[in-house]
């Protein structure tokens, strides 16, 4: 019996191995592999469906003035005219590693230069003054004076260099080269 039994198991996985298929090459994938970075200061957004409690914080400057270059983020992009898009938000990664590599929780007074480098990749260069937040508290009548303040100045200029794409910049200089 047992002589049947492998004898049987020895027909049976040369039909199976047999009976493989393959994929035509035109549907065969292939995997491409992905790397994917983003760098946020905000993850919650009040709408005007919820009413929240205003909350005052004061900012501590922690230190003397800083520049801290960011090159390594970018260097798997050599700089073309479609990858220029990018550059507001690779401002904003290169602030937030500036942030993180002073403990930080913001920068003060940020400039933000950006080049091509020698190598053909962004270098991100953010200069200012890291600070953290402190002493949280909920907002009182002075406080809210202040608050309705800033909002008047915000909303009377609201363009920011870092968010609108367009001329804003002291300096832009955009030079393309056929390759």
């Amino acid at each position: 019996m047992k002589k049947v039994s492998i004898g049987l198991l020895a027909i049976l996985s040369i039909i199976l191995s047999a009976c493989a298929t393959t994929l035509p090459t035109s549907l065969q994938t292939t995997e491409t592999k992905v790397d994917y970075m983003e760098s946020s200061a905000r993850v919650l957004e009040p709408t005007q469906s919820i009413m929240t409690t205003t909350l005052i914080a004061d900012l501590k400057v922690i230190g003397n003035r800083i520049t801290y270059t960011e090159t390594k983020a970018f260097e798997k992009y050599e700089v073309t005219e479609g990858l220029i898009s990018f550059v507001p938000s690779f401002k904003k990664i290169a602030l937030c590693n500036a942030a993180r590599a002073n403990d930080a929780d913001i920068i003060i007074g940020a400039l933000v230069d950006v080049i091509t480098n020698d190598k053909g990749r962004f270098e991100i260069t953010i200069s200012g003054y890291p600070a953290r937040y402190t002493n949280f508290r909920n907002a009182t009548e002075k406080d809210m004076e202040l608050v309705k303040q800033g909002l008047a100045i915000a909303f009377n200029n609201n363009e920011s260099a870092l968010d609108n794409p367009q001329e804003t910049a002291a300096h832009r200089e955009i030079k393309t080269e056929q390759r």
